[in-house]
């Protein structure tokens, strides 16, 4: 299975989930700072889980919202100069905002697709308090 991950495409066939979590750890270390999410992945037939841990407060933000930050962090966009080839709605220069989730997840399953991950049949999101969950359903 490829995955989409913090800008880049992981392969399950050639890496253990260990070596995912691994290096999509020292991703986000570099990108966010270190200790500031802790990377989780689970893997059950055709649905893949990717926490990210995060102490945050999502409840100010409609259900339906994903802080601007965290879809970036997710996607890696920024990340060493990557580029999502879908990218997220414009604002205005440095402000902080929030998307809506279906905003989000339309601009990750067509960016993960031309980046050669797996097609994604759904994708959904689970927000609180600690952390973020995406789920993808894919299409083998």
């Amino acid at each position: 299975m490829k995955l989409f991950i913090t800008s880049k495409i992981y392969d399950t066939e050639k890496q253990t989930i260990a070596e995912i979590e691994k290096a999509v750890q020292e991703d986000l270390d570099a990108y966010v700072g270190k200790n500031k999410v802790i990377f989780k992945l689970y893997i059950a037939g055709e649905t893949v889980a990717m926490y990210f841990h995060r102490g945050i407060d999502y409840k100010s933000d409609p259900v339906d919202m994903i802080m601007d930050a965290d879809a970036y962090m997710i996607t890696g966009e920024g990340y060493e100069g990557f580029r999502m080839p879908t990218q997220f709605p414009k604002v205005p220069l440095r402000c902080t905002y929030s998307m809506e989730q279906p905003e989000f997840i339309k601009a990750y399953i067509e960016s993960a697709g031309v980046l050669g991950a797996d097609k994604i049949k759904k994708a959904w999101l689970e927000i609180d308090g600690g952390k973020i969950v995406l789920r993808v359903k894919t299409k083998w």
